[in-house]
């Protein structure tokens, strides 16, 4: 009687092993994407809550009709609204450039703010 394994019975364990491994790579990519996109969600609330304390304060500046007003997060970052860490890309570590446009929504009487991503110089 011989002792050990056929070559079957390895072939089957390497392809179930092999299947298990793209199983788990698969899972641990999209839960690693999954997991930058609600970062990147969340900055962009952050952002946008920068944006509304920075209005809040200069409410002077903002435009009270159907215009748009523009403002760099850099502005935010340097007016102490932002954190130097807020102005990276969590996706991929880049610097994150954009502004945040202010409306004001004369249905609703209050202002707007929307986070638009530009390309970095």
């Amino acid at each position: 009687m011989h002792k050990g394994f056929t070559l079957i019975e390895l072939l089957v364990v390497i392809v179930l092993l092999g299947i298990l491994a793209v199983l788990i790579t698969t899972s641990v990519i999209n839960i690693t994407r999954d997991s930058k996109n609600s970062l990147s969600n969340t900055q962009v609330d952050t952002i946008e809550n920068a944006a509304l304390q920075w209005g809040t304060i200069n409410a002077d500046k903002l435009p009270l009709d159907d215009s748009v007003y523009k403002l760099d997060i850099v502005t935010l970052a340097d007016d102490g609204f932002l954190d130097s860490s807020d102005l990276k890309d969590p996706a991929n570590g880049s610097d994150l450039c954009g502004v945040v446009e202010i409306y004001f929504d004369t249905e609703k009487n209050q202002y707007k703010y929307n986070f638009v991503r530009e390309d970095c110089p």
